[in-house]
């Protein structure tokens, strides 16, 4: 394996992940969710379990593609909204 070989980005991107988690910082899914979501959106194919391709399945796609927007709001939303005072 050389130098040019290594997927810095995709290791950098793990670290930061494992920080995310025992850091608690639920925003960072929201991240995660928009790398997901936006080249899917550009390529036409997500992959959730298996690809799925907006051609061949048009309606399941946008469920997947509005799935993974809403997760990334509601990720997002945790920085402006405090959910616990809704629990207590």
């Amino acid at each position: 394996m050389t130098l040019s070989n290594i997927k810095w980005r995709t290791i950098i991107a793990l670290i930061l992940m494992y920080i995310a988690m025992f850091m608690n910082w639920e925003w960072a899914w929201g991240v995660l969710f928009l790398f997901w979501v936006i080249p899917d959106i550009f390529s036409g194919i997500t992959y959730f379990i298996e690809p799925i391709d907006k051609k061949q399945n048009p309606i399941l796609y946008w469920v997947i593609i509005a799935s993974w927007i809403l997760m990334a709001i509601y990720s997002f939303s945790v920085l402006f909204i405090d959910y616990e005072q809704f629990y207590y």
